[in-house]
């Protein structure tokens, strides 16, 4: 890796991470000289990533034009889009779609609003795959070499007294995932946090990301739980079925031309 590029990155993450910093605890944040960390911020900021408001620097605008252009640079992802949100019509519970890019859970699409942390799956924030329903979801139908290359690269750190810790614990969990048909999530990431997700996927059988719902520990009940878990299961047929649907009509349009 270049070194330049990553601490240019990692500043912008500390950034993020203290939702505003000042040059001081940018610096202490990195253990780089004053002079270093001004030259990657004036870089950051020449380029529109950062700005300086009252001597503290923030993610700049841009970052919006990236996130939109993420959230529709897959044509499934505007199925997703309309899923989640006949999903959030229909639940008592909170709705987000969720995908897994190198090795951690990213949210892409919901309104996530019980935490107990400000950050806490806001869109775009990478989560470890272990600790959220989603990611159990989706790595549940990935080769075991691939859920082994995932965990040799992030480990699995515990979130809470709850999150899962070891190997064994996480391929137990992936096979109970198999078996029922979705992952489910008790206090794993956040305490008092419930959630459940099942893996979505292409025509050719590809994992394009996660369905979920979530909300407090507290509301759920074996009704609840069987209401949302049977609301899911017709959240991912229906998006299952706009995706093929999706692609039909591009196939006929090709044809066409």
């Amino acid at each position: 890796m270049l070194k330049t590029t990553a601490a240019s990155l990692a500043l912008v993450d500390h950034i993020l991470e203290l939702e505003g910093a000042t040059m001081g605890e940018l610096v202490e944040a990195t253990d780089l000289a004053k002079s270093t960390v001004h030259a990657h911020l004036k870089t950051l900021a020449e380029y529109g990533y950062v700005v300086n408001i009252d001597n503290e620097y923030q993610l700049g605008a841009k970052f919006c034009h990236l996130g939109d252009y993420v959230r529709t640079r897959k044509d499934y992802y505007r199925v997703a889009q309309e899923t989640v949100s006949w999903l959030d019509s229909e639940s008592s519970m909170d709705a987000d779609f969720a995908v897994e890019e190198h090795g951690r859970i990213v949210s892409l699409y919901g309104d996530l609003e019980f935490a107990n942390s400000p950050r806490f799956l806001i869109d775009g924030s990478p989560f470890h795959v272990h600790t959220t329903c989603s990611g159990k979801a989706i790595i549940a139908e990935y080769p075991e070499t691939r859920v082994r290359e995932i965990i040799d690269r992030w480990g699995l750190p515990a979130a809470t007294d709850d999150s899962i810790t070891t190997e064994e614990e996480l391929f137990a969990e992936l096979a109970t995932v198999r078996e029922q048909g979705y992952a489910e999530n008790s206090g794993e990431a956040v305490e008092g946090f419930w959630a459940i997700g099942k893996a979505v996927k292409s025509p050719r059988g590809e994992v394009y990301g996660s369905l979920n719902l979530s909300g407090p520990a507290y509301v759920i009940d074996e009704e609840t739980r069987a209401t949302q878990v049977e609301l899911l299961e017709r959240a991912a047929e229906r998006f299952e079925q706009g995706v093929a649907e999706l692609y039909r009509t591009q196939a006929d349009e090709a044809n066409e031309g």
